[in-house]
């Protein structure tokens, strides 16, 4: 264990080091912060930030190939580098400042989909190539930067009887939280440090939900279209309407064309008319018409929480034609379990499952497996009596008629029970 610890060295313990030049041994500064590459898949430590004194405050970058010798006392770097040593702290492409991004921010643990406060960074060493390996967000890490580990420790050892652990989060776990135009802001655009997507979107959406607007706009960003709008559709409402307010408009249609039409028309109907105006103008119009008419329908009624995206086909097609439809359809629509059979007038006259669907010869028409009785509500149904009908059936999706048993749209068990129970939702909402 003792061989293995001294490969390690944490980042507080090089911080505020003097740097010295190797032949002449003259100081040039205090060790400000570590600039760090993020191309490989650990980050690799790639320069000092060098303060050049106590009271002066200006700053200049030694690259790392200057760095001769790294002990826990001191830098030493080369006396005559080739180059004279750049003033200020611009970073090259794909760089970081570590202790300017991690100590005392906030990171993403990715393997307990949580937020996580950084108190200091544990460092792999061999020779003098360093990597950034685990973050430390334990106690033990406060301590020991706070200089109090030889008697905080030992104390808790004497009166408790516990040894302070160590609480290290791999790298390969982390994601930094960069808003735009900080230091290093191009971490979230690495690849290797691309890592929210792991998450679930409803997980996700409750570490952004704990965020500041620029932490919330910087995730957002960093995100594929349709991993931000499975998120986004996660966010309490008064979460979207402050993003909203800060994202602009193009970044906002992007999120929300890949949304489910129910979920745009919760959020566009508390938008300002103005941008309601640009979004409906801006999306397809096949998907800004059916928004349109959701928003006409009044609220706690079926109308108002149905999805009007369905699959459904007509009586005579086979079970192979459906299921080349659901496909085809698949990415666009919310459920494809259920596929609502109708007659040639449009009235639903049957449903078939998916289940039955893959048991089914290929060649047969589904009017000779179909379910005949199809458990329905009407587009006024009251939401509440929505509720009371997934309660009874045990069902996860309902279709929604109009007077004519034309099917207008689908409803899901979650958008039934968030309906009914939305005080719930909005308690959530004033707690963030």
């Amino acid at each position: 264990m003792d061989s293995l610890k001294k490969n390690f060295i944490f980042l507080s313990q090089l911080l505020d080091i003097p740097v010295v030049l190797a032949v002449s041994g003259k100081k040039i500064g205090y060790v400000s912060d570590i600039a760090a590459s993020l191309k490989d898949m650990y980050p690799r430590i790639s320069g000092l930030v060098v303060r050049k004194g106590i009271l002066n405050r200006e700053k200049f970058i030694v690259p790392w190939k200057h760095v001769t010798k790294v002990s826990e006392k001191k830098f030493i770097v080369l006396e005559n580098p080739e180059t004279p040593f750049a003033p200020g702290t611009s970073l090259q492409e794909n760089e970081i400042l570590l202790k300017d991004v991690f100590l005392d921010n906030q990171i993403v643990d990715i393997s307990g989909s949580k937020l996580v406060r950084v108190n200091d960074l544990h460092l792999l060493k061999e020779e003098l190539k360093f990597w950034l390996v685990h973050v430390d967000v334990g106690v033990k890490g406060l301590i020991r930067r706070l200089g109090w580990s030889r008697v905080v420790e030992p104390a808790f050892h004497w009166l408790f009887g516990y040894e302070m652990k160590d609480n290290f989060i791999s790298w390969k776990y982390v994601q930094p939280i960069i808003p735009e135009g900080g230091t290093g802001h191009l971490a979230l655009k690495t690849p290797n440090t691309t890592k929210l997507s792991e998450l679930h979107p409803a997980d996700l959406a409750d570490i952004i939900a704990e965020l500041g607007v620029e932490e919330r706009d910087a995730v957002l960003r960093s995100l594929d279209n349709s991993f931000a709008s499975k998120t986004f559709q996660e966010l309490p409402l008064k979460i979207k309407l402050q993003i909203a307010e800060t994202v602009d408009n193009d970044r906002l249609l992007n999120i929300v064309t890949d949304m489910d039409s129910d979920e745009v028309a919760d959020f566009v109907s508390e938008l300002t008319v103005k941008k309601q105006r640009f979004l409906l103008s801006m999306l397809p119009s096949e998907k800004s018409a059916s928004i349109t008419k959701l928003l006409g329908h009044t609220g706690k009624t079926a109308g108002s929480i149905m999805n009007p995206d369905f699959i459904s086909v007509k009586q005579n097609v086979t079970a192979g034609a459906v299921l080349d439809k659901i496909k085809t359809e698949a990415g666009k629509n919310e459920s494809i379990y259920y596929v609502y059979v109708l007659d040639d007038a449009g009235v639903l006259t049957g449903i078939v499952t998916l289940r039955q669907l893959l048991t089914e010869a290929n060649e047969r028409p589904v009017s000779e497996f179909m379910r005949k009785k199809v458990t329905r509500v009407k587009i006024d149904t009251s939401t509440k009596d929505v509720a009371e009908v997934f309660y009874k059936y045990d069902f996860t999706i309902v279709p929604v008629v109009d007077k004519l048993n034309k099917v207008q749209g689908i409803i899901s068990i979650k958008d039934a029970f968030e309906s009914v129970f939305r005080e719930i939702r909005v308690e959530t909402e004033e707690d963030v």
